[in-house]
């Protein structure tokens, strides 16, 4: 309950503090030949627009899609077009994830495998931030067609069953573990991939990955796994297995691109995913929120 309380007052602290990104300047959606697609909850539309004008200054261009749910504010949805002029809706609720559960972000994985399947599609989360030189890699792996990931301590794209061994080897419960410690029994195991990465941004390569295969992966985990098969975290496994098994994926280049953690090193950094528990430690989120929001503001006038 404690951790909890603290949780709320630093995530207020940080939208009050950070109430600067609203009155910024609009940034209308240039076209190219690739989507960015984000799934935001109502109470996240601040927080998204300092991930994706950050984002957007340095990709340059991209049809930016949201997937919102069907009770998101009249006000919400006007505050996004006004400031991403040509912005796309999609509501959370029509999309059919057919075999694959509802919940737990599933419904974002399939609109992007569906998506991919006509252009190339970039995914990322409202609890990012970009505030380096350049995001390169992104552009040359959109422009490529090459599937990436935000990678994962090092951990490369390899054999399922080298994940497996490696996973049994880890104390930990958490579901995206204990399903990795079983991908060796998995069929067809022997001719597949796996990358421990993140799913709160990766790239689809068009046409590298059809939803089928992805609802196949989900039947045969749950089979493995049970009822544990629906707890949060599934879909990064979902993720991570869809882009490991596109052709030529790509992990980028860690410390340029990251998870942020309390204990992180410090090192020259362009994207990180503020994922978790330590989102608001040592300030370090608000503080590259600010001088974003100072960057784009100056640059505009």
């Amino acid at each position: 309950m404690l951790f909890n309380w603290r949780k709320k007052r630093k995530r207020a602290r940080f939208y009050r503090l950070t109430r600067a990104i609203l009155d910024t300047p609009a940034m209308p959606v240039k076209d190219a030949p690739w989507a960015i697609i984000s799934m935001i909850a109502n109470s996240d539309v601040q927080m998204y627009l300092l991930a994706m004008k950050s984002f957007y200054r340095r990709i340059g261009r991209g049809k930016i899609i949201v997937i919102i749910d069907r009770d998101m504010p009249g006000e919400s949805r006007a505050l996004l077009e006004r400031h991403f002029p040509g912005i796309r809706f999609s509501i959370l609720e029509d999309i059919d994830t057919g075999a694959c559960q509802r919940g737990g972000t599933w419904e974002r994985l399939i609109y992007l495998l569906d998506h991919a399947q006509n252009e190339y599609a970039i995914q990322i989360d409202a609890d990012t931030l970009t505030f380096g030189v350049d995001v390169d890699e992104v552009i040359r792996c959109a422009e490529n067609n090459v599937a990436f990931t935000l990678g994962h301590r090092g951990r490369p794209i390899e054999n399922m069953a080298a994940t497996a061994a490696d996973a049994r080897g880890r104390d930990s419960n958490y579901i995206g573990i204990v399903a990795e410690r079983l991908f060796d029994r998995y069929p067809g195991a022997a001719n597949l991939n796996y990358v421990r990465g993140s799913s709160g941004f990766a790239g689809f390569a068009k046409g590298g990955f059809p939803r089928a295969r992805i609802e196949e992966f989900h039947r045969n985990m749950e089979k493995m796994l049970g009822e544990r098969w629906q707890e949060w975290g599934t879909e990064q496994c979902g993720s991570n297995f869809a882009v490991a098994n596109s052709p030529g994926a790509f992990i980028l280049p860690n410390p340029k691109y990251g998870n942020f953690g309390r204990h992180m090193p410090d090192a020259q950094r362009t994207f990180l995913h503020f994922i978790g528990s330590d989102r608001y430690e040592k300030d370090y989120f608000l503080d590259r929120s600010l001088e974003m929001i100072e960057e784009i503001s100056v640059k505009q006038h």
